[in-house]
C-alpha cells in the first residue's frame, strides 16, 4: 500500500458547493471509497497530513530611499554646489532639475549587500533646443517629468553637517 494525496483526484470528480461570495472552506469531510475488484469496495478513513509551517523568507530584500534634497529645500551655496557636482558626475544636467521636486537615491539590500542605486528627480520637459515647455493652462508653470538614472558616483558626505 502507498499513501496518496487525493486533492487532484477530488478535483477531477468535479465536485462543487454553493457558497456565499467571499467565503472559504474551513473544513470538509470526505469519505473515500475505492473499488478493489468486481463488486468489491473499500471505505477509507482520511488521515490528516500536517500543514507545513510558514518559514522565513530565505533572502529578505530591503528597499531603501535616501532623500538628498527635499522639494523647495533651502541650501547653502556650498551644499548647492556639492549637489550640482554630484548630479553632473552622474550625467544629469542640474539646470534642468526642478527645485520644486525631491531628489532621492533608491537602492536594494539583500544578504548584507546593497546595490542597484538609482537617482530619482524631477526634470523640466524641454524641446531639442533646451527650452522648457510651459503649461499654457491655469498654472503657466514649466512642465516636469519624473526621471530615474543609475547612480555611478556616490554623493560625498556634507562637510557642513556634523553627525552625532
Amino acid at each position: 500500500m502507498t499513501d496518496q494525496k487525493i486533492g487532484t483526484q477530488l478535483d477531477d470528480l468535479g465536485l462543487v458547493i454553493d457558497m456565499d461570495e467571499g467565503g472559504c472552506v474551513a473544513e470538509a469531510v470526505v469519505t473515500a471509497i475505492t473499488q478493489q475488484g468486481e463488486g468489491a469496495f473499500r471505505h477509507h478513513t482520511p488521515v490528516r497530513v500536517p500543514t507545513p509551517q510558514p518559514r522565513p523568507v530565505p533572502y529578505p530584500v530591503q528597499k531603501r530611499i535616501v532623500t538628498v534634497v527635499e522639494a523647495d529645500q533651502v541650501l547653502t551655496d556650498g551644499q548647492m554646489q556639492r549637489v550640482r557636482s554630484w548630479l553632473q558626475a552622474n550625467g544629469i544636467d542640474p539646470k534642468f532639475v526642478s527645485t520644486a521636486g525631491t531628489i532621492t537615491i533608491h537602492s536594494r539590500a539583500a544578504s548584507g549587500k546593497e546595490g542597484g542605486f538609482r537617482i530619482r528627480y524631477t526634470e523640466f520637459c524641454r524641446d531639442k533646443d533646451g527650452q522648457k515647455f510651459m503649461d499654457m493652462g491655469s498654472s503657466n508653470q514649466p512642465l516636469t517629468v519624473q526621471r530615474c538614472v543609475v547612480q555611478n558616483v556616490p554623493l560625498d558626505v556634507d562637510p557642513e553637517v556634523t553627525l552625532p
